[in-house]
């Protein structure tokens, strides 16, 4: 603490007077546990208050990259496939299965008689 007149004579301000971690008066009563407790559940409690904010400001940030994401492959599907892209699509896998469908129908024995001549074939030229 400092002395009861300061250096130009005046009477000090009282907040100057107040060390860190002294009370305020001398007959002030420490925090009690239960307001300690109080202050850090307030505490926690802003926090929790700050990371749900937090959160909510992720979640929309996801879900606006998700949004350009899927505006951005249509796009790009457009530009590839043309108008109906997707229908496009859907008739290519239908045509790859219908083609496998008929392939596993196909004896593998002929299966291999006509790879081994298409290799005959690739190593006379």
């Amino acid at each position: 603490m400092q002395s009861s007149i300061n250096r130009h004579g005046l009477p000090p301000d009282p907040d100057e007077l107040i060390a860190e971690g002294d009370p305020p008066f001398a007959d002030a009563a420490e925090q009690t546990a239960r307001e300690k407790a109080d202050e850090s559940l307030n505490a926690l409690q802003h926090e929790v208050r700050l990371l749900n904010a937090r959160i909510g400001v992720l979640r929309e940030d996801a879900e606006a990259a998700v949004k350009a994401k899927a505006t951005s492959v249509d796009a790009s599907a457009h530009v590839q496939l043309g108008d109906y892209p997707w229908l496009k699509l859907a008739a290519a896998i239908g045509a790859t299965f219908i083609a496998a469908r008929l392939l596993r129908r196909l004896p593998l024995g002929v299966l291999l008689a006509g790879f081994a001549g298409h290799i005959h074939e690739v190593r006379r030229q």
